[in-house]
């Protein structure tokens, strides 16, 4: 039986595989373009190569690991941010905003880099069309209590609205000041929700 560093097998197993998706993250935020492999990440983790697979079945796992760090949380904080706001109109607005804030804390290019660059898994796939549509539909439900419209015309509006959203993720990952960033998005969104409220 391996040496533990924890009072028991369960609790040694969840720090050892731990410190595997910290080597993981901190490869795949510091060093992009360098390859996730066994050896970068054991050496990063400080754990003999040869042990990653009694933790994790593959490399792979490691990044599925990694975005799972972080959506959940990114989610609570954009529901928390919507459920706060007062109205449609600025649950539409606090959207955008709430978005751009997590991004900036946690570096959204880095964590779309992973889900970009992995081969297809149905784990991270189905982890990301589940965040994908808990996005998707609470930006909708708010476009349709504001335009009580039919579904196309509410399906545009979110279309446009998530258009400003990845506009400003870009800019983010190329380094724009956060600030300026979240403010021209929140003052274009305010714009459009005007003008397309006009419309009812």
């Amino acid at each position: 039986m391996p040496k533990i560093d924890a009072p028991t097998v369960a609790e040694h197993r969840a720090r050892v595989q731990q410190r595997l998706v910290d080597a993981a993250e901190s490869i795949l935020r510091d060093s992009p373009s360098q390859p996730l492999t066994a050896a970068a990440v054991s050496a990063q983790a400080g754990i003999a190569r040869n042990s990653i697979y009694r933790y994790v079945d593959s490399v792979d796992d490691l990044r599925v690991l990694v975005i799972r760090r972080y959506l959940p949380d990114w989610l609570a904080a954009v529901s928390s941010a919507m459920d706060d706001a007062k109205g449609p109109k600025q649950q539409i607005v606090t959207w955008v905003e709430a978005n751009l804030k997590q991004a900036a804390d946690t570096g959204h290019g880095w964590l779309m880099g992973i889900v970009q660059t992995m081969p297809s898994n149905p784990s991270i796939d189905d982890t990301i069309d589940q965040a994908h549509t808990v996005m998707r539909d609470s930006i909708n439900q708010a476009w349709s209590d504001l335009l009580d419209a039919d579904e196309s015309k509410t399906r545009i509006a979110a279309a446009l609205t998530a258009g400003i959203l990845n506009a400003g993720f870009r800019e983010l990952a190329a380094g724009q000041p956060v600030d300026l960033v979240i403010e021209m998005a929140v003052t274009a969104t305010k714009g459009l929700v005007r003008s397309l409220a006009r419309q009812r």
